[in-house]
C-alpha cells in the first residue's frame, strides 16, 4: 500500500507539472510516468482517470500502441531495436540475436534491473538502418558488437 500510495503521489505531482489536466497531456505524463518507474504501473493508469479523467481502458490503450511505452517493468536503460522493414533488410536480427546472447530474454531486465531490451516498430533512423535506441538515445548505424558491449557493461 505505501508503494501504491508514493505512486500516486508521483503521478499528481507529474500531472500538476503540465499546462493542463486535459487528454492532450496524456502522451507526455505517460512519458514522465514511465520514466519515474520504468513501466505506466496499474495504479497510476487510475490516477490519471482520478486527475485527467482519461479512463485506464483509454491510458492502457496509448502504452500498446506506442512501442516506447510499457506496462511491464523494464530496466533503468532499455535498449530498443528496431525491426522495421528496412532495418530488418539491413540486418536487424544480428542484432535481435546478439541482445539475447548478451542481455537475456526480451523484456526481461537485468539481475540488478540496471538494462533491458525489446524490439519495436521503426524508429525513423531508416536511412541509418539498422538503427536502435539505448535509453533514448538513437544509434545507427547500430552494429552487434555495439549491442555485445553494451550488455557487458549492464551485467
Amino acid at each position: 500500500m505505501e508503494l501504491e500510495a508514493s505512486i500516486r503521489a508521483r503521478v499528481r505531482e507529474i500531472i500538476a507539472s503540465r499546462p493542463g489536466k486535459d487528454r492532450a497531456q496524456l502522451l507526455e505524463v505517460l512519458h514522465e510516468v514511465q520514466g519515474a518507474f520504468q513501466s505506466v504501473p496499474r495504479v497510476a493508469a487510475e490516477e490519471i482517470e482520478r486527475e485527467m479523467g482519461v479512463p485506464v481502458t483509454d491510458t492502457y490503450g496509448v502504452v500498446t500502441f506506442y512501442d516506447l511505452l510499457t506496462d511491464k517493468p523494464t530496466g533503468r536503460t532499455v535498449l530498443r531495436i528496431c525491426e522495421d522493414v528496412t532495418c530488418h533488410l539491413h540486418g536487424s536480427s544480428e542484432l535481435v540475436a546478439a541482445a539475447e546472447r548478451s542481455l537475456g530474454p526480451e523484456g526481461e531486465p537485468s539481475a540488478d534491473g540496471s538494462i533491458s531490451w525489446t524490439r519495436c516498430a521503426c524508429l525513423g533512423l531508416c536511412d541509418q538502418a539498422p538503427a536502435a535506441h539505448l535509453g533514448g538515445e538513437p544509434l545507427a548505424p547500430c552494429t552487434p558488437a555495439f549491442v555485445e558491449k553494451a550488455g557487458a557493461r549492464h551485467v
